[in-house]
């Protein structure tokens, strides 16, 4: 088995020095051992555990939680990362508010007034860039019909729909469709 040095399995994980330092100051990552030169050595199972430590970070965990899970037994870290799921799903939610209650201040007359005038496909384009698939945008116009009625007919109209495409979203978003 290939012990290798700090450097090396920076490289290796495409991470700095100071990030495996900062690792081992936590107690995350400790090396087996030094060389004849001093160097830090680890093994495959620390190169196993930044595996670990790494897959983490990519799911948003912080370094403070990775802790905990590398120190619990695997149905505990089952636990930690189910409840960290959940507040991620809950936060999702805010955001998902956020986006709305955004889209709906765009479309009042007294921002339509202040932007460039976007069409129906730059505004649909918007929203889905932003996130929003089919049933989202008809929650969206049913939300927009249901709590101002007025605004959201004057926002369609200066999309430049005609009157038929007017009509045919309002029913929609009013359930009548």
């Amino acid at each position: 088995m290939t012990h290798l040095t700090l450097g090396r399995l920076a490289r290796e994980a495409g991470l700095s020095r100071a990030s495996l330092l900062h690792y081992e100051s936590l107690g995350l990552l400790t090396p087996i051992g030094r060389s004849v030169g001093g160097y830090r050595l680890y093994d495959e199972a620390q190169r196993e555990r930044l595996r670990s430590i790494r897959a983490y970070r990519a799911a948003g965990l912080s370094l403070e939680l990775i802790r905990e899970l590398l120190a619990n037994q695997a149905d505990t870290a089952a636990r930690i990362l189910e409840a960290h799921l959940m507040t991620l799903n809950d936060e999702i939610a805010r955001l998902r508010h956020h986006q709305k209650a955004i889209a709906t201040l765009l479309a009042q007359p007294a921002f339509l007034r202040h932007q460039r005038p976007r069409g129906k496909h730059a505004w649909v384009d918007l929203l889905r860039r932003a996130g929003f698939d089919e049933a989202a945008m008809d929650r969206w116009h049913a939300e927009f019909e249901a709590e101002n009625p007025d605004a959201h007919a004057a926002f369609l109209h200066s999309l430049g729909l005609t009157q038929s495409e007017i009509q045919a979203i309002r029913r929609r978003a009013s359930g009548a469709a």
